[in-house]
């Protein structure tokens, strides 16, 4: 079962990460998305803000989400210097009352956070409305089929990936070796 608000609230207030991007995952990240200067993103489940940084390095004007308060707190410690380039709010993506601008952002990210979402139909289908036109979705997640059976809970199912690429205009995915993640990038009709 995956864990709850609280467990994440003293995860990140004790300043532990989780499997933090290194320089080689941010660099094909660039390569996939070929960002232009000024460009909006929205990281979901933000974490310590390491993935949302390197968003903002690459030139998008960054708005980093996460439902625990002490994540959103180090965020904001962490990458001061990066205002107004990356801003942080506590935010709950799952929570259909939160309010986020529609068709705003060019691109919306969620590093292995999708695999813990309650409704991952909901869940696409909010980010569909919050992406421009054109616009493109990553989700980094590991399979479960690669995970011990222990451990098959974080990530998606054969299933669950094939409702994650319905409806999309195009798109492509590749693996990160070894860590054992899929990175989908998604691309909504330009219209």
């Amino acid at each position: 079962m995956p864990a709850g608000r609280g467990h994440w609230e003293h995860h990140f207030a004790a300043g532990h990460g989780f499997h933090r991007p290194d320089a080689r995952e941010i660099r094909l990240l660039g390569e996939a998305l070929r960002p232009r200067r000024g460009a909006r993103a929205l990281d979901v489940g933000c974490g310590l803000g390491t993935y949302a940084a390197a968003l903002a390095g690459l030139g998008y004007r960054t708005l980093a989400v996460d439902w625990a308060d002490a994540a959103v707190a180090a965020t904001r410690d962490r990458y001061a210097d990066l205002e107004p380039r990356l801003e942080v709010a506590r935010l709950d993506f799952e929570d259909a009352t939160a309010r986020l601008p529609r068709a705003a952002f060019d691109l919306v990210t969620m590093r292995l956070v999708f695999a813990f979402m309650a409704d991952k139909e909901a869940a696409a289908e909010r980010v569909r409305g919050l992406l421009a036109p054109g616009g493109t979705w990553v989700v980094t997640t590991p399979l479960a089929q690669w995970l011990p059976e222990d451990r098959r809970h974080i990530g998606l199912t054969a299933a669950e990936v094939g409702g994650l690429l319905g409806g999309w205009g195009r798109g492509h995915w590749y693996d990160l070796e070894p860590d054992g993640l899929r990175v989908f990038v998604l691309r909504a009709p330009a219209d």
